[in-house]
């Protein structure tokens, strides 16, 4: 049997310019929508900053390196490790010299960061222990790779922090 191709009307109609266009404005329309969406959901889910105020923080970088260098060159170092108890977790750090002995501080603090919630991030108080331990309870905290920044005061003579450490943990 042979085939045929026949081009007559098929009783439809033809399209005409204002079909088209609305074909135009119908697609681009949907894309609109689409990407719409999608930078919405992008917008929500990440803020796009890493570091509060980055601005003023980059301002401060040269001073931030000034007391890297002197921390480094005093030796000063921590361990920071995190343990699980009846009540939730123990964040401990140990902040040493050179030597190995402890080092005197005024004041420490824990930030612990998530990676992909900032709501769940939170600061917390490290007590002393004794040898240079300090610690503080955590309660509960969500499975997964959680960030520790320990902030803490050596020199009471001066603002802010002077000793600094991090460390990536896992929270089973």
């Amino acid at each position: 049997m042979a085939a045929s191709l026949s081009l007559e009307n098929s009783g439809k109609g033809k399209m005409k310019g204002w079909h088209a266009l609305l074909w135009f404005l119908g697609f681009f329309g949907f894309m609109f929508v689409v990407n719409g969406i999608f930078l919405w959901a992008a917008i929500t889910s990440f803020p796009g900053e890493d570091v509060e105020k980055s601005y003023l923080t980059g301002l401060d970088y040269n001073q931030e390196l000034a007391r890297r260098a002197h921390q480094e060159a005093a030796g000063w170092n921590a361990e920071i490790g995190i343990s699980g108890t009846n009540q939730g977790f123990l964040l401990t750090s140990r902040l040493m010299t050179r030597d190995g002995s402890a080092l005197p501080v005024f004041g420490t603090q824990a930030q612990l960061r998530h990676p992909t919630d900032r709501a769940l991030d939170r600061v917390v108080t490290l007590t002393p222990a004794g040898g240079g331990e300090y610690v503080a309870e955590l309660g509960d905290l969500h499975a997964g790779a959680w960030s520790v920044n320990i902030a803490a005061d050596v020199d009471p003579e001066t603002d802010g922090f002077e000793f600094r450490a991090s460390r990536e943990i896992i929270v089973p």
